[in-house]
């Protein structure tokens, strides 16, 4: 049983997100555009006798059931009774807390790769349905899709056809900032509406490189920008490096550039004055 399964688990950026309200069960109606980029944790699953257990060297990372992972390996271990438990190793490169789904990423990669190493026979739909009831992002993963629309919380998802690939830079300055913080600074009542456009899956089918400027939106920035001021000095650091865009990640606080090649990324990050604490990522689509 120390056969051990090898999974990535990758970050996503929200190349669009708008809050439409906050519902009646507390969450909040959006509409998004997920897009994953090849910065990855890694997991390792391996059936152990009955337990679940969580290695992992990042002191920020839970080992027990606040863990998502640990909730996914719960939820399949609890619903179909699996003849052995897991031990799941995450090496994280992920910043945690930082808008980039990481933990909601390692929660999908496990709830896919336990359907393999438990023979559990689940279909796509099956995990969904697990991953949604685990938390907003982890649908997205599950889905295992390059880029996709997020409707609902998150969890009504249209995949994107697979086309232009982007590099991006990014920046988080060190500090994490929880997904309930960053929606709590909207102060959106029930019935608030919002922008009413919807997102038109056919215009956005083949996102070009010139069309970013016009799309790239996050409500969430604009509140967090005032509580936070290291994000505009983030963002006014990614344009003095030589990008043309830079916008927050979901709900912070790692913001991102992007770049027309990987080579421009590279330059941006040499030409960056950093602060302590900046950790930066040169990433790109991961499809």
């Amino acid at each position: 049983m120390d056969e051990v399964l090898t999974l990535k688990s990758p970050a996503k950026i929200n190349l669009y997100l708008k809050v439409l309200r906050r519902r009646p069960d507390g969450f909040h109606d959006i509409e998004t555009i997920f897009e994953r980029i090849d910065l990855c944790d890694e997991i390792g699953l391996r059936p152990i006798k009955d337990e679940i257990r969580i290695l992992c060297e990042n002191p920020e990372v839970p080992s027990d059931s606040h863990n998502l992972a640990y909730k996914a390996a719960q939820a399949l271990k609890e619903k179909y009774a699996p003849t052995s438990g897991v031990e799941i190793t995450i090496n994280k490169k992920i910043p945690v807390a930082a808008g980039l789904g990481g933990a909601s990423s390692n929660c999908a990669t496990c709830l896919r790769g336990l359907n393999t190493i438990w023979d559990l026979g689940l279909k796509k739909d099956q995990l969904l349905e697990i991953g949604n009831v685990l938390g907003a992002d982890v649908p997205f993963f599950v889905l295992d899709a390059g880029r996709a629309i997020g409707r609902g919380r998150g969890e009504i998802l249209e995949e994107i056809p697979k086309g232009e690939s982007f590099w991006y830079f990014l920046i988080n300055p060190g500090f994490e900032i929880l997904a309930k913080e960053a929606y709590s600074a909207l102060n959106l009542g029930l019935t608030h509406i919002g922008n009413n456009s919807k997102i038109d899956l056919k215009s956005f089918s083949k996102i070009r490189f010139e069309d970013l400027k016009e799309l790239l939106f996050n409500s969430l920035e604009g509140p967090i920008e005032k509580r936070f001021k290291e994000i505009q000095e983030i963002k006014s650091a990614i344009l003095k490096a030589g990008l043309r865009t830079s916008l927050m990640s979901g709900s912070g606080p790692t913001v991102f550039g992007i770049a027309l090649s990987k080579e421009e990324a590279l330059k941006a990050e040499e030409r960056l004055s950093f602060r302590e604490g900046w950790q930066a990522f040169v990433a790109t689509t991961y499809w």
